[in-house]
């Protein structure tokens, strides 16, 4: 439990890194003299730096240890940190978003890596829901978090505020984790890493022009085509290479395909509904930012209540009715929560939102273990990366979406702020559901070894 709680703070530090800046956009641009929709860069260029760097963890892990390559990134990301706190204008803080997402990106998959191979598989789940829980708290607490810091201190402790975590993360981590093994050595695919680091840019410069126009018609048409060319040039350039860049053969793995895809859209469902919904509370109640985030952060508060409920669930359910019921559970609450108006009583929104929390945290924790349920320990570190990529591009589709659907639908005629999204929120519902029919492919008996499935095991 010590050994997940060291590793779970670099995941609680990246967490509040990329959702913490939203709240002091406006103080930040106050203080560089410039429109606060320019701000926006400094946070796309993180989410986008974030998953194109993740396939680079797994080789680093590999070829320099992965205990070593773990401590260093957490060093480099506080660094990067306390030298965002001090920019003077929107170049450095750029620049310094962009090495703390370089250093996040090595952070979560090779902590994610070392617990996989610390812990026995029929403790895996457990191990995760402990490692899970600062991760689900973190995206939540930043904007709560940094209401706060802006209002009563200035934007540069948004910063500085994840230092102590770190620091203690480092010193349990270094004292905790076993000893790297021999290094492997093995050419890195740069070719394939600049493939993937060029799609992935795209698809999120592209989704930002949905939301606001800051590039040229010719660029945005470049980038179109990039995508197609980017993606066939990665597919017949991995055909070659014994060890790529993004291992996509883990997705002949059918736990590891379906936690991929199916967990992807969840997780962009999922992660959409506390945006929107915080968005909803400010822009279409005309709530304060802390009071809006006070509601909001009870989906991270609910997060507690899972590690007993997730061990229980799955040896009770089973992967498959666990991740399909837990879906369509979530995407009705989600469903409800577009029905809640100004006069909905605070503590009706309340009870709504923990119960969202507990789904979501479920389908989390339960979809980051069936990811890596059946994968051989030699491929183990092939799959933190593939699997970070999906899981963070997920996260960051979630946000991008559902700003895309408000502006869309406002774009369309919904010029009140809460129709549009209240609109929103019920198609991020279906989305949700729609992921639920997924996990269908999944056999009761799917990852018994590590749900500790009671009737999978009766049977075999």
């Amino acid at each position: 439990m010590l050994l997940s709680l060291a590793i779970s703070t670099a995941f609680l530090m990246e967490g509040l890194d990329s959702t913490i800046m939203v709240a002091a956009i406006p103080a930040i641009a106050a203080d560089f003299h410039i429109e606060p929709l320019r701000i926006n860069l400094a946070i796309s260029v993180y989410l986008m730096t974030l998953a194109a760097v993740i396939p680079a963890s797994s080789w680093l892990a590999d070829r320099f240890g992965a205990k070593r390559t773990f401590l260093l990134a957490m060093a480099l990301f506080m660094l990067s940190s306390l030298a965002a706190a001090f920019a003077q204008n929107l170049t450095q803080l750029v620049l310094m978003r962009a090495l703390q997402a370089v250093a996040g990106a090595l952070m979560t998959p090779v902590g994610r890596l070392l617990l996989i191979r610390s812990a026995p598989k029929d403790q895996l789940a457990n191990a995760i829901a402990w490692m899970s829980m600062p991760a689900l708290i973190g995206p939540v607490l930043g904007p709560l978090l940094g209401g706060f810091i802006v209002t009563y201190a200035s934007w540069p402790f948004i910063f500085l505020v994840k230092m102590p975590f770190g620091i203690l993360g480092m010193i349990f981590a270094a004292r905790l984790l076993p000893p790297d093994e021999p290094g492997k050595r093995y050419d890195f695919d740069l070719l394939g890493f600049a493939y993937c680091a060029a799609f992935l840019g795209a698809v999120q410069l592209l989704l930002d022009q949905l939301v606001h126009r800051f590039l040229s018609p010719v660029a945005i048409i470049a980038l179109i085509i990039l995508l197609p060319v980017a993606a066939l040039a990665y597919l017949r350039h991995v055909r070659g290479r014994p060890i790529p860049a993004l291992d996509l053969s883990l997705l002949k793995l059918k736990l590891f395909r379906i936690g991929f895809f199916a967990g992807g859209l969840s997780r962009l469902g999922f992660n959409a509904l506390p945006f929107l919904f915080q968005l909803q509370l400010q822009l279409g109640f005309g709530w304060s930012a802390a009071d809006a985030g006070s509601v909001v952060f009870v989906i991270a508060a609910s997060a507690i209540l899972l590690k007993p409920m997730m061990r229980r669930a799955l040896a009770r359910f089973g992967f498959r009715i666990t991740l399909v019921g837990n879906a369509m559970l979530g995407a009705a609450i989600t469903a409800v929560l577009g029905f809640v108006g100004p006069d909905t009583p605070v503590a009706v929104m309340v009870v709504l939102v923990f119960l969202f929390g507990v789904m979501r945290s479920l389908q989390f924790n339960t979809t980051n273990t069936l990811l890596f349920a059946e994968i051989p320990r030699e491929r183990q570190s092939a799959s933190t990366s593939l699997g970070g990529v999906g899981q963070q591009l997920s996260m960051g589709l979630g946000i991008s979406v559902a700003a895309v659907l408000v502006a869309q639908l406002q774009a369309f005629g919904l010029s009140i702020a809460a129709e549009a999204i209240s609109v929103a929120i019920f198609i991020v519902a279906g989305l949700t559901a729609l992921s639920g029919l997924f996990f269908l492919r999944l056999n009761q008996a799917d990852g018994a070894d590590v749900s500790r499935h009671r009737a999978a095991n009766a049977r075999n």
